[in-house]
């Protein structure tokens, strides 16, 4: 199977909150996420590039080192690609993967349940404590140190994508623009309703000290925050959750697509990352 997916410099990186080394790796590991999210073993990919022409050779030499560090750590060979002239740097991935079971976002059935491989939040707390910058912020990006790694250097959940795919998952995403809107798009793609119990879903080491520092609600980082690269599955009643924690299920009515709180049921749609919304 293939996937492709792009890393533009200003949206998904920046020279002040990250290196070099670390917009490589990103350019790697989202991409390896969507074969994850598949039950794929990854293989090979290719890069395709646009440079600023006032670019010097240096940081290219950088981003190609967190190229080759991506690849060594997740076992993937870098088959080739291109390098074009263009307004900004941006990195786009075409990565191929072998599985034996092929799982897609359509699937999920009435009663099956709602599931995450990881904890969510850490991406989107540790970009928002970066931009901050103060020393309230800093202090707890060392408490907390997986919160600035996960925005820097996202983990693709190979493993869990494979565990899951073994398990009898009937529809799986990644986690990259929320969990909210990731588990709504299975819903869409599966015709089906959809019912996300909000205090179920896990957050991620030092989320809530974030949200508590940053005056957020911490569901608006778990649910909303995106770049968590967690798996998110729909598991049949009798399949075993292989590590994931259940936080909903899906229902027969298209119509019924909600996160469940204590104030009550609230629709699903809008708090997902919309990389065209101004």
């Amino acid at each position: 199977m293939v996937t492709t997916d792009v890393v533009v410099e200003g949206r998904h990186f920046s020279a002040d909150l990250s290196d070099p080394e670390d917009w490589g790796w990103k350019a790697v590991a989202v991409n390896l996420s969507d074969l994850a999210a598949m039950g794929a073993e990854p293989r090979w990919l290719v890069v395709a590039m646009t440079v600023p022409p006032e670019t010097g050779t240096a940081l290219l030499d950088r981003v190609y080192a967190g190229l080759r560090e991506a690849c060594l750590a997740f076992a993937v060979g870098l088959a080739g690609g291109d390098t074009s002239a263009g307004p900004v740097l941006s990195l786009a991935v075409t990565a191929i993967g072998e599985a034996e079971r092929v799982v897609t976002r359509a699937g999920a059935r009435p009663g099956d349940r709602l599931a995450v491989s990881a904890p969510l939040g850490a991406a989107a707390a540790g970009l928002a404590l970066l931009g901050r910058g103060d020393r309230q912020a800093g202090e707890l990006l060392e408490r907390f140190p997986g919160l600035a790694a996960a925005h820097r250097r996202p983990q693709p959940q190979l493993a869990a994508g494979r565990r899951l795919a073994a398990a009898g998952a009937s529809a799986m995403i990644d986690v990259s623009d929320g969990l909210a809107g990731d588990a709504l798009h299975l819903a869409e793609a599966s015709g089906t309703g959809l019912e996300l119990d909000a205090a179920a879903v896990p957050a991620a080491d030092g989320v809530a000290e974030a949200a508590a520092l940053l005056g957020r609600d911490v569901l608006d980082l778990v649910l909303a925050g995106g770049e968590d690269f967690a798996i998110a599955a729909a598991l049949p009643p009798d399949a075993p959750t292989a590590g994931a924690a259940v936080c909903g299920r899906f229902t027969a009515d298209p119509a019924r697509r909600v996160r469940r709180t204590p104030g009550g049921d609230l629709p699903l749609a809008g708090l997902a990352y919309d990389h065209f919304r101004r």
